[in-house]
């Protein structure tokens, strides 16, 4: 188990000495605390989280594995389990899971989480505003992560444009691969983005002190109307998506389509020659022709004349168009 430690001081966050459990001082005394936890064990974190003294339904959430987005708010404690986009490409999203009991901030992370390691930097080098209280790290925290959702959406979009012109310029040059790929990522962020946005409202909806001050809501406002702008843009960037795949699966179909008519209308025009040449090829006497020295060259001449007719005749029909 890896925890970093910070406190903050005159408004900004001081790192300190690493640590492998809770600090001997009492943490009352040490000032607002944020312990950034990576890559435990259940046990481990069951130990580190005893002196907070969370509710039982709390201290489960922040072990299971498996991690269900939303908020839980008990006294003076508030769990938070957000998901972060980091790879559209994997099945289940990264959790970040932030527990707040005054004046304690514990985060607890699978692995690395770049955002995380970049708002850390930023808070300690003095390039964020002054830090009053813990729970604006949990706002910068939650504003990180929905940025990657958001930074996320737009680069899908780019995608979306990019196969729209192929598809418009050129179909054959558009693979259904791509497409379905595509619509994958967008489904996958439109869940992730739900799931962020239902955290959030939560987290407005929470009673908890920490969260009554009226600059404190306006805040979590703004990143709740962030959020379902968002909504909204990946549920129409959906639509177009799916306008893509079925403009694709029409585009086969007119191809399919085509090669039928083409095989059709030569069924249509070999057809007379089957019929003379079954006719002829009848081992019966009286056949016409048979004696004649031209008779074969007649023959051949008469389907040859049929087959330019029936062609002509589809062709002034539009069959071959």
């Amino acid at each position: 188990m890896k925890i970093n430690w910070f406190l903050i001081s005159s408004g900004r966050l001081q790192k300190q000495p690493t640590i492998t459990s809770w600090p001997t001082e009492n943490i009352s005394k040490l000032g607002e605390s944020w312990f950034d936890i990576e890559e435990a064990t259940p046990e481990e974190l069951r130990s580190f989280l005893a002196p907070l003294e969370l509710h039982p339904v709390m201290i489960k959430r922040c072990l299971d594995s498996a991690n269900t987005p939303g908020v839980i708010s008990y006294d003076r404690a508030i769990l938070l389990e957000f998901p972060a986009a980091l790879n559209l490409n994997t099945l289940d999203p990264s959790y970040l899971t932030i527990v707040l009991q005054s004046p304690a901030l514990v985060t607890i992370r699978a692995g690395p989480i770049l955002a995380i390691e970049e708002l850390i930097n930023d808070l300690a080098a003095e390039k964020m505003p002054i830090l009053s209280h813990l729970i604006q790290i949990v706002y910068l925290l939650i504003d990180e992560l929905t940025d990657l959702s958001i930074q996320a959406e737009t680069e899908i979009r780019d995608k979306t444009l990019k196969v729209a012109k192929a598809l418009a310029d050129n179909p054959n040059n558009v693979n259904i691969t791509d497409l379905t790929n595509l619509r994958w990522q967008v489904d996958k962020l439109v869940s992730l983005i739900e799931n962020q946005l239902y955290c959030v409202t939560g987290l407005n909806s929470s009673d908890n002190k920490a969260l009554e001050e009226p600059h404190r809501k306006a805040y979590i406002l703004d990143l709740v109307s962030e959020l379902e702008i968002a909504q909204r843009g990946i549920h129409r960037l959906e639509t177009r998506v799916n306008g893509l795949y079925d403009s694709y699966q029409t585009v086969g179909s007119s191809r399919v389509e085509k090669r039928l008519r083409i095989l059709t209308i030569v069924s249509a025009i070999t057809l007379p020659f089957s019929l003379i040449a079954g006719l002829l090829g009848m081992n019966v006497g009286g056949l016409p022709g048979t004696q004649d020295p031209q008779g074969f060259v007649v023959v051949i001449g008469l389907m040859f004349a049929i087959g330019v007719v029936e062609l002509l005749y589809f062709q002034r029909k539009g069959w071959l168009d």
